[in-house]
């Protein structure tokens, strides 16, 4: 990681901006503005000519757009496992098996499942950009808040004099990363040129912002009723109980403890729900 990742991100990198320059030696700005065409297809055209040649350069486009897809199914997936593997959804033995193609299936079929409805669900226009366009703004607002919250782990494993991890990424990197983040969440709100309702919708061109941050909000709240208010109403805790499974994959659940079993519980597993010793364990309610 410490040597390749970096090496192929600027490599990548590197070739991306080869590209758009060779995109902006080629073709004017204007036809790029106007054309409805990918800038691609308008450069082979430019480049060689109205002929099959342009066709089969074309697929190119396809071929990198599907390792694009394959890039995101599988980061997005694994971040759905983790959210599983801490208990945090119904069944997390199902979110973190790996059986039976040591593959997590089930991340992978819910992602199957909402990219169909999205395809095939909502009406050409209006409907299918908006969903389109609300997936990216709590994405970003996810983005910024998983950079942001590495330097409070940094914090805590400091706080407990935690050796540096293995693999520890650039102070400066993060600081990049966040004033994108920043960049990436205030720039949706500027009004498009030719007023507010002149965006890929023909209503207010930053509804699909004020929605993502209406779900995050209530999906906030829903987290709150649920890890907070409810437990203290009916008089227990949350903890975590790590579990093992036959593939040997590691998922923990959460479990109710009642406030006078706390103590107990607290001293037969770690914060990490780990076993402290061979001990028998606290009867969960």
């Amino acid at each position: 990681m410490k040597r390749y990742a970096p090496l192929a991100l600027t490599i990548v990198f590197t070739l991306y901006m080869f590209a758009n320059v060779a995109y902006f030696a080629a073709i004017p700005k204007a036809e790029i503005l106007k054309s409805k065409e990918l800038t691609a297809s308008l450069f082979f055209i430019h480049v060689f000519g109205n002929s099959k040649a342009v066709t089969a350069l074309s697929a190119l486009v396809a071929v990198s757009s599907f390792g694009n897809m394959l890039s995101v199914i599988i980061g997005s997936s694994r971040i759905i496992r983790e959210c599983g593997r801490q208990g945090v959804l119904p069944f997390p033995k199902f979110w973190a098996s790996t059986k039976p193609f040591n593959t997590p299936l089930g991340p992978y079929l819910l992602k199957w499942i909402l990219t169909v409805i999205v395809i095939v669900a909502p009406p050409v226009g209006d409907a299918f950009n908006f969903i389109v366009d609300l997936q990216s703004y709590p994405s970003n607002v996810f983005s910024f808040l998983m950079t942001l919250g590495l330097f409070f782990v940094r914090k805590r494993r400091a706080a407990i004099n935690a050796p540096p991890s293995e693999f520890r990424a650039w102070t400066a990197v993060l600081l990049f990363a966040i004033a994108v983040n920043i960049y990436l969440l205030v720039l949706p709100w500027i009004p498009p040129i030719g007023g507010i309702y002149a965006g890929d919708v023909s209503f207010f061109y930053a509804t699909y912002c004020i929605v993502g941050i209406g779900i995050l909000v209530v999906s906030g709240l829903a987290y709150a009723l649920w890890i907070r208010v409810i437990p203290q109403l009916r008089g227990y805790r949350l903890r975590q109980r790590a579990e093992t499974l036959d593939d040997g994959a590691r998922t923990n659940t959460l479990i109710k403890v009642p406030v006078g079993e706390l103590e107990q519980w607290d001293a037969t597993y770690d914060d990490h729900g780990e076993l402290r010793n061979k001990g028998s364990a606290p009867s969960p309610l």
